[in-house]
């Protein structure tokens, strides 16, 4: 029964094993195999420049996935690690250059008896377009979003290829923004001279923006498959997602809802189990219902009960209880599917009234400690939980209960927010909004919608996350910001009211209604800093703040006593670091000259 599945490439053999038949009668279960393993990059042949400039890297070399193309180049010694001296500027040609990514695998009959065979990708950094066996299937443009592809009519018996190709972000888009007389403001200008002063393009990418340079980090505008590959097989209906929802919370009793997001050829009937297993490891009775779903997609719901429900706390005011909520396709159309969700109960409230701002948790008003979280590091995947626990770990001991995560960079992995759940740690999430003023047409607006509603369905249980913000400074950057105001007299009334008008409907409709429908006990901000759409942003009268008059504004360092905001969100001084870490990056020689 079992189909065996092997590569060409000596680095890309991949035994899978897909069981099942074909019928609805016999439908085997669901069933989802790892793709990660065996990938090779190169540049894109139709790049005939930089083929020319780079020869070995237009000649096929191991890559890695999840991953960068900028990480295969310097794990490969094609380019000089970019964090030691001046390396920088050696790496840039790689996010001006166009990309291919290819693997092999050999697909059975007995996989092919399934009736779909989907091919899914974590995440896809930026412009990619997908080939099954030379016919194109897919076009990304949203590095913060999942993508799926129903693979089963690309795909044949016996050996097939997968390939990716990356067209280069800035040199997609620079013909347009070159071509524009006003082009939307955005955040920091290149030190490379591949992009004009005040023309660039992050803004109109859905893309990480700290790739693009920041005050504090690098530019590497990185490209390759940056999340996981798998092929799920299945039959008749599968499981798209699995939420649970708090409706009520009280001393007595918690009254939960699972959900399950169902995806169906036709029109089915399943049997739906759910099951919640308390903290102290005891699992309450299941609860079933079969229900009827239509072709296409359907939500179908089970209610649970908790008796005494045990509530979640930040640190420093309680414990940390957690519950998990285990959901089934126990019989019917999709039978085997599964999923399971850590959960805490617990109810918070945003402060307001009179221009305050501030967390009630459980009714208790919170004094919120903590600091901001920039990205980990440039290439996302060398990032390893015990390195995330680590740093949560030195958060909570420096007395923090809070942690935001910040809008210019990338929406975290479950398990960082497993750990914060645990540590009680609060967490304020931004939208990947970095402060770039957004493109206002409807497709871009629906491209965030659905990225949003993916990672709010995916984050949206952890009762960690006490506040999701609509990004980084966009609002107060529109409102403030000197480049902002200059764009606005240029481009006339009328485009800035119809910018205003887009953005609106971008932070206080699209992303609220994310919020709102997947996670609605958790409280909503249009942005950081902001007052909601209720009066100036930014100031010490109300909403947050974000204070950087001291650094970048040089003021005295005296002048952080002077202001005292609602909820001070943002603020620091770059300091210098250590010795030891500076001698890493620039060598002893450092620390002779800093002697002499």
């Amino acid at each position: 029964m079992a189909g065996r599945l092997a590569g060409p490439f000596a680095s890309g053999a991949l035994a899978l094993w897909l069981a099942g038949v074909s019928g609805a009668a016999l439908a085997a279960p669901p069933t989802q195999t790892a793709l990660d393993e065996g990938w090779q990059a190169r540049i894109a042949p139709g790049d005939t420049a930089a083929v020319k400039a780079h020869p070995k890297a237009a000649r096929w070399f191991r890559a890695q996935v999840p991953g960068t193309v900028q990480q295969d180049l310097i794990a490969t010694r094609q380019v000089p690690d970019p964090f030691l001296g001046t390396n920088e500027a050696a790496i840039q040609w790689a996010g001006l250059t166009d990309w291919e990514l290819r693997r092999t695998l050999d697909v059975s009959a007995e996989a092919m008896g399934r009736e779909h065979l989907d091919l899914v990708f974590g995440g896809l950094d930026t412009f990619a377009t997908v080939f099954i066996n030379g016919r194109q299937v897919l076009k990304a443009d949203n590095g913060h979003r999942q993508w799926r592809v129903a693979a089963k009519a690309f795909l044949k018996q016996g050996r097939n290829e997968i390939l990716v190709r990356f067209a280069s972000p800035i040199r997609t888009l620079q013909p347009m923004v070159l071509a524009e007389a006003h082009p939307l403001p955005g955040e920091y200008d290149s030190a490379f001279g591949d992009e004009p002063k005040g023309k660039q393009t992050s803004a109109y990418i859905r893309k990480a923006k700290y790739h693009y340079g920041w005050d504090w980090g690098p530019r590497i505008v990185n490209q390759g498959i940056s999340g996981p590959v798998r092929l799920e097989a299945w039959d008749e209906a599968r499981l798209g997602a699995f939420e649970v929802v708090q409706e009520a919370l009280g001393k007595d009793e918690a009254r939960l809802v699972a959900k399950f997001r169902v995806f169906a050829d036709k029109p089915g009937k399943a049997q739906f189990a759910a099951r919640v297993t308390g903290p102290d490891g005891q699992a309450l009775a299941p609860v079933s219902r079969e229900a009827s779903f239509d072709a296409g997609e359907s939500v179908v719901t089970v209610p649970l009960t908790v008796a005494a429900p045990k509530r979640w706390w930040p640190v420093g005011y309680g414990d940390q209880p957690l519950y998990k909520v285990s959901g089934e396709i126990a019989s019917g159309a999709g039978a085997g599917a599964k999923a399971a969700r850590n959960i805490g109960l617990r109810e918070v409230e945003l402060v307001r009234g009179g221009g305050a701002f501030g967390f009630r948790v459980n009714g208790v008003t919170v004094f919120a400690k903590g600091a901001n979280l920039i990205p980990f590091d440039m290439f996302p995947s060398r990032v390893t939980d015990a390195k995330m626990q680590s740093l949560l770990e030195d958060s909570r001991a420096a007395n923090m209960n809070m942690i935001r995560v910040w809008g210019g960079g990338y929406y975290l992995p479950d398990s960082f927010y497993d750990m914060a759940d645990r540590m009680g740690l609060m967490v304020w999430q931004d939208f990947m909004f970095g402060g770039a003023v957004p493109p206002a047409d409807v497709g871009y607006r629906e491209n965030v919608r659905i990225e949003a509603d993916q990672q709010v369905e995916r984050l949206g249980s952890h009762p960690s996350i006490v506040i999701w913000a609509g990004g980084n400074e966009v609002i107060s950057g529109w409102e403030t910001w000197s480049d902002r105001k200059a764009w606005k007299k240029a481009v006339g009334a009328e485009e800035h009211e119809r910018m205003a008008t887009s953005m609106t409907v971008l932070f206080d409709r699209v992303l609220r209604g994310a919020v709102t429908d997947h996670s609605p006990t958790t409280p909503y901000w249009p942005g950081s800093p902001s007052t909601d759409y209720e009066g100036p942003v930014d100031t010490d009268a109300a909403g947050d703040r974000h204070f950087w008059d001291v650094w970048s504004g040089s003021k005295p360092v005296e002048n952080y006593t002077l202001s005292c905001p609602r909820f001070m969100s943002e603020y620091g001084f770059q300091a210098m670091p250590v010795m030891a870490t500076i001698r890493g990056f620039a060598g002893d020689a450092a620390q002779r000259r800093t002697a002499r």
